[in-house]
């Protein structure tokens, strides 16, 4: 990150990916889109979203941020839950300049960070929100 000069940084934990990027922009002049067919996620955690079986922080984190975020109808009400449950860790939710996006996730893949994606961009537009879209 301090190679191509970093803008904003997380970790995503006990808020979710959701809740980490609200407060990214929260009382900012930017906003964010996040593409939810890039946000990798381990195959198992759709089949218990979609069974219900989703810990009670993640209906506290929604209920917390949803005012702040516009989520898209083509979007499965699975990956909203998988997008603000609070059992994530250990991963990094990082916002560089545009153009050095790609140099960071090649960096990234070089040291074995197989995992990491480009997940959205941010926007002047509309500040303070997220906006999650397909």
């Amino acid at each position: 990150m301090l190679e191509v000069g970093v803008n904003a940084c997380t970790d995503v934990t006990g808020f979710g990916l959701l809740g980490h990027a609200c407060e990214m922009v929260e009382g900012a002049d930017v906003g964010m889109v996040i593409y939810s067919g890039l946000v990798p996620f381990f195959p198992e955690a759709k089949e218990l979203a979609e069974m219900g079986m989703v810990p009670g922080g993640l209906h506290r984190n929604r209920e917390f941020r949803m005012n702040m975020v516009d989520i898209g109808e083509e979007v499965p009400d699975y990956l909203v839950d998988i997008f603000f449950d609070p059992q994530t860790s250990g991963g990094l939710l990082i916002s560089v300049p545009s153009d050095k996006g790609e140099e960071l996730l090649q960096n990234l893949h070089r040291h074995g960070i197989n995992e990491a994606a480009i997940i959205g961009e941010v926007l002047a537009e509309p500040q303070g929100r997220i906006i999650v879209r397909e």
